[in-house]
This record gives structure tokens, sequence and C-alpha cells, in this order.
């Protein structure tokens, strides 16, 4: 009994001494960078594509993931996650965006995430190294006078080198990131996340979780820079049942005013070797859009090492896409 509530009592300390960091992380940080994290200032930061959504698991639960990743897609939502792999894990993920324009004969701009996340051993931690690429395709160019001067091709990647370990129970991770952004000319920068994770509360039920993402240099091209998209992520997750769990995420873009993320993922087991996923999600990213858009679903089927899932994003009157991700644990 003695040792119970000696555990309950330290446990209690560092969940009020995490609470304290992190509500002074999100009070130092507006404060540092003054009228930012508003809508003042959307469309003041380069490198947007570092916000785009990866892993059709998550968005399929409205990218409410920053408690609940712990495979190689937390090197992208909260590297923490990395420190609880019991496995190795890789996952690929494309999708086709809705900005085409067929009829122009323009290209299909393509989104391309492909993450491998391993855990060491006990003492050592976690690593991973995951790509993340936008392809806006051919544009046409054209001069002052909108003379036909051939395409140019816009893209932007993002290559993330990870390390993840436990600390007194608790998930700690970080990543250093190289970002090149290409318009006509090319810039580059280098970032890093931090994260941190907490999975024991409630015998592991309740799941929390902070990030902060894209500290770092400006892109730099020829004449102008650009400050990166920094985001602080706040994020819980709740096992309701072994196959059931639930999460809300809190996300302040420093570009931009809080988003809201809320989803739920349920698995049911079909056999030994097979299990089929259905997940429901809201995000507010986008709530400035007109038309229907938020509302996330996706389906996921897992196998004995295999994962294949499939989410569908409707994005008001931008259009709609489908993200498809496929995974393997060994």
């Amino acid at each position: 009994m003695t040792r119970n509530v000696n555990n309950q009592t330290v446990n209690g300390k560092h969940v009020v001494a995490l609470v304290m960091a992190l509500a002074l992380s999100v009070g130092f940080m507006p404060s540092r960078a003054g009228a930012a994290f508003s809508e003042k200032d959307a469309g003041t930061r380069g490198a947007q594509f570092l916000k785009l959504p990866v892993s059709a698991r998550a968005i399929g639960m409205g990218e409410a993931y920053t408690a609940i990743a712990d495979d190689a897609n937390a090197i992208y939502y909260n590297v923490a996650g990395l420190a609880s792999a019991e496995k190795k894990s890789a996952e690929y993920m494309y999708s086709s965006l809705m900005m085409n324009n067929k009829a122009s004969g323009e290209s299909n701009p393509g989104y391309h995430w492909i993450a491998f996340g391993m855990p060491i051993s006990e003492a050592i931690g976690a690593a991973g190294i995951a790509i993340q690429y936008f392809s806006a395709g051919d544009i046409k160019k054209t001069d002052i006078r909108a003379a036909d001067q051939g395409t140019f091709s816009p893209s932007d990647m993002a290559v993330n080198l990870s390390y993840a370990r436990k600390v007194m129970g608790y998930g700690l991770g970080a990543n250093l990131k190289i970002i090149n952004s290409k318009i006509d000319n090319s810039a580059t920068a280098v970032a890093v996340d931090l994260g941190a994770r907490d999975d024991k509360m409630l015998d592991g039920k309740l799941l929390l979780g902070f990030a902060v993402q894209n500290l770092g240099s400006s892109l730099k091209y020829e004449t102008e820079d650009t400050k990166l998209p920094i985001l602080i992520k706040l994020g819980s997750g709740y096992k309701v049942m072994e196959n059931w769990i639930a999460a809300l995420d809190v996300v302040f873009p420093e570009d931009n005013s809080a988003v809201l993320a809320v989803g739920t993922d349920y698995k049911h087991k079909i056999s030994e070797d097979m299990d089929l996923s259905g997940r429901l999600g809201y995000n507010s990213r986008n709530r400035k859009v007109d038309g229907f858009n938020g509302v996330t679903l996706g389906l996921g089927f897992g196998f004995k090492v295999a994962t294949f899932d499939i989410a569908w994003m409707p994005m008001g009157d931008l259009g709609q896409t489908l993200r498809f991700s496929i995974g393997a644990k060994f």
C-alpha cells in the first residue's frame, strides 16, 4: 500500500511539473513573437509544406496524433513517440493533391512521406529518418509582358534525422531537420523539433504529448529570406478500450490562430492475422474556407506485418483529397 501511495505522489509531482512547463512554454512563445500566433500573420512564413499532414491513419483521426504516435510517424507528429516503439517500423504515404488543372495540361502536384524508425536498446533509445517531399508539378512561366518562357517546377523537401529516449519514464526526442525549398531559385534552412510524451498515466490509458517544431534558421533565397512556420503542439489520448482510442490536440502555429483537432480510431479483429479499423476526425485548420471541410474519415487494414490505410479529407471549395499509406512493423 505504501509503495502505491508513494508512486502516486511521485507521478502527481511529475504531472504538475509537466503541466507547468507546458503552460510556461505556450505563454512564452507568443510573448516572444509579439503579434505572432494570430491570423494577422497568415502568409508571413515560408515552407508551408511542413504543415501538410502525413499518415492516412493520423489524417483519418483529424491529425489528433501528438500523444498517439509511437511508430515511424512520430518523426512528424511528436518525435518523442519513437521512444515507445517496440518494433522497427516504416511507412510510405502518397497523395495526389486537388490543385491540378488537367484542362490546361499542367502536371499534377504530389505529396510524399517516407519514414523509418527503430528501437536500438533501452539504454540507448531509438532512432529514425524520414523524408517529406512536395512537388507542385510543372507551372507555366511568363515574363512581365506575359510572353511564354517555358515552365518551372517548384518543390520542397525536408530530411529528418531523429533520436528519442525514455528518461525517468517519459519519452523525450529531437529531430534535426534539413529543409530545401525551390521555386525558381533554391533556399536551404536547418531546424530542430523537440518533443515529450507520457504514456504511463492511469495504467497507460491516458497519453499526453508536447512538441515544438521548426525552430531554426530562415530560408534564404537570392534576394529575400523567410522564417519557418513554428508550431507548438499539446496532445492527449485516452484508450477507451484496448481496441478503441480517442484523441484531442491543440496546435498553435506561429503564423495563424490556434487549431483544434479531435479524432478516434476503433479496431475490429477479423482474424488472428487481420484487423479492420474505422476512423473519424475533425480539424479546424480550414474553418475559414467556404464549403464542407474539417471532417475526416479513414479506413485501415492491418495484417501480421503490413498495414494499409486510406483517409478522405474534404477541403471545402478547394476540393478534396485522398491519402494512402502503406506501412510495416517488424
